[in-house]
């Protein structure tokens, strides 16, 4: 799927930048990951707060058609790890927006809404979601202010541009605890249904918070996915990040690389092995195919005819003696190629395989040879060999293995038959065929010496002639010269330069995958009540090759917008806002909520408990 044009202009048009402090300090990316393993289980999570968390009302006011509260309380996370979050950030704002009357006398609908990336305060949310979802459907709105954002950011932070990768996961956790604090907050005011809901990074959120909960919860999150991993490393906000200045601090200090990188766990590793596996075949296949038809097309010789058949049929005797199958003309064809260039080719692709039924050659062969007499030393036996049985021998048992079969007589002939290719410029006399040693090593020592001589010698025609079986080729393609194959070149200043990217970008993978992945947290307790809202041309959010949430909770529904990222929270906030009510309607309807006396006899709001009240 195409990413969005608006997508990748609108991120150029933005001068934030994120994380201009590098990775944050060890010790807290270190405290953080622990309280994630804590954190991610409901079983230990519903711990960490209070069901009578306090919380304190401010302000109460009447604002049209609404009835307004703001308030605060300190925020939970403090109190399990202190002196991380900044003290701008550890008092938490909200405001309520309830209707004047409810609609029905025992539903009270609310739904906490989690702010996106560069939502401050809370005039967005409810102008655009709070107010409408009221006066639509009767669901009344908790909207929660970020830490680092709006009323909570730190002084010498810049708009949204949060300092270290680390503050990115005070955030998640911190709005994970308080959301909770809200949730317990609102069953004591006696309101009901609850929901969860957010936009970009805001959805994220909420479905981190709604794994925790104990009781069902309606959740829409809206243009999000599984993690945040994919945002940072492959989406337009790749491009609002320092890469620099992270690989400076990655490679600096050590504890990142030695420490904390053991520590990661993420739902992706297996997947994106495979992912990036299938990714690299996919390419080199297609860069051999295009070489490949760029040869035959100089050559002027057909694809299709260049490519060797073999036959179906084999005598045992041909693999195991190594010498017979040189003579046999239906063993291997090629279009264009004479006997002798058979013949090479067949030494090319049995000479180095043994028969103990495996193989590790890139490209096996899938041929059965169908069950007939053998003769091996003078004993009779029925086989049958399947290629895909067949394991390349090591040099030491060529050598101790095939070498010593063939007698003087079928020495020459292998000799004679590698320089038929050009006779007339190599020619070998009969009476130093004669004086070939019959000892294993001295017969591979004149086999590698004919062949290296012609291939000199042949230079000049391998380069202007056809490359359809030529001695060069042999050579290059002999498992006897595995070991004169060049040895490979260090990497030059701009391949390690990549590879230090490259590592960097994995640890930021990693280490967002450990914090964010919601493979690594509970599911919620029904995901029937989840509806998930994706723009098909996401270029924030790219959702190719990481886990989706309809994979890790079974049972949501999600639903398609056909715009990009921007495009769907300027022009679809209206689905929005119908995803957040049928939420909150299968949740009436699965779970026989009585909606009581309709809006014909409605039921003013009670006055907020005032216990807590400031």
């Amino acid at each position: 799927m195409s990413m969005s044009r608006l997508d990748q202009l609108y991120r150029r048009l933005l001068l934030t930048k994120f994380f201009t402090h590098g990775w944050g300090k060890p010790e807290d990316l270190k405290r953080l990951f622990a309280f994630r393993k804590i954190l991610s289980n409901r079983d230990t999570c519903q711990h960490l707060v209070s069901a009578e968390y306090p919380i304190n009302i401010d302000k109460e006011y009447k604002d049209g058609d609404c009835r307004i509260l703001e308030g605060h309380f300190t925020s939970p996370f403090v109190h399990h790890l202190p002196g991380i979050m900044p003290k701008e950030v550890e008092k938490a704002t909200f405001q309520v927006i309830l209707p004047v009357q409810w609609r029905h006398q025992t539903l009270r609908p609310i739904c906490i809404h989690l702010a996106g990336t560069g939502d401050h305060y809370f005039w967005r949310r409810r102008f655009f979601t709070a107010r409408p979802l009221l006066k639509e459907t009767g669901i009344a709105s908790i909207l929660l202010e970020n830490p680092y954002y709006g009323t909570r950011k730190p002084k010498e932070q810049l708009r949204s541009s949060l300092h270290n990768v680390s503050d990115l996961f005070v955030m998640g956790g911190a709005l994970v605890l308080e959301s909770m604090a809200l949730l317990h907050w609102c069953e004591r005011e006696g309101w009901g249904p609850l929901g969860l809901s957010g936009i970009s990074m805001g959805g994220h959120m909420a479905s981190l918070a709604a794994t925790n909960w104990t009781r069902p919860v309606s959740l829409v999150p809206c243009l999000s996915w599984s993690t945040a991993s994919c945002v940072f490393t492959e989406g337009v906000m790749s491009g609002a990040i320092p890469w620099e200045t992270l690989q400076a601090q990655f490679f600096e200090n050590s504890v990142y690389q030695d420490e904390i990188r053991k520590l990661i766990i993420s739902p992706e590793d297996n997947r994106r092995r495979a992912y990036d596996m299938g990714l690299q075949f996919a390419k080199d296949y297609t860069n051999n195919i295009e070489k490949m038809e760029s040869i035959h097309k100089q050559s002027g010789q057909s694809p299709e005819l260049s490519r060797p058949h073999i036959s179906p049929a084999m005598e045992l005797s041909d693999l195991v003696n190594g010498h017979q199958s040189l003579h046999n003309e239906d063993t291997i064809h090629r279009s264009g190629v004479d006997n002798s260039e058979k013949a090479v080719n067949n030494v090319d692709i049995f000479c180095g395989y043994n028969y103990n039924g495996e193989t590790s050659s890139s490209d096996k062969s899938s041929v059965t040879l169908p069950p007939q007499k053998k003769h091996v030393d003078g004993e009779s036996v029925k086989s049958s060999i399947n290629l895909d049985e067949v394991t390349p021998l090591s040099p030491h048992e060529y050598i101790t293995r095939i070498l010593p079969i063939p007698s003087p007589s079928d020495t020459r002939s292998i000799s004679s038959i590698l320089m038929k290719k050009d006779s007339s410029k190599v020619e070998i006399s009969a009476q130093q065929n004669t004086q070939i040693n019959h000892s294993p090593s001295s017969s591979l020592r004149s086999l590698v010496q004919n062949i290296a001589s012609t291939e000199k010698s042949s230079k000049k025609d391998t380069q202007s002639g056809p490359r359809s079986l030529t001695l060069k080729y042999a050579f290059a393609k002999s498992k006897l010269m595995i070991s004169r194959q060049p040895v490979p070149q260090l990497p030059s200043n701009t391949e390690q330069v990549k590879n230090l990217q490259q590592e960097a970008l994995d640890f930021m993978r990693g280490v967002m995958d450990e914090c964010t992945h919601l493979g690594n947290f509970s599911t919620p307790v029904d995901t029937e009540l989840i509806i998930i809202v994706s723009a098909k041309q996401d270029a924030y959010v790219p959702k190719e090759g990481v886990l989706g949430l309809d994979d890790l909770w079974p049972g949501c529904e999600v639903r398609y917008v056909d715009n990009g990222h921007v495009g769907a929270v300027l022009l679809h906030q209206s689905v929005f806002r119908k995803a957040i009510a049928d939420a909150f309607d299968r949740q009436v309807k699965k779970y026989n909520l009585n909606p009581g006396t309709q809006a014909s006899e409605q039921h003013p709001v009670a006055p907020v408990k005032t216990a807590n009240h400031s």
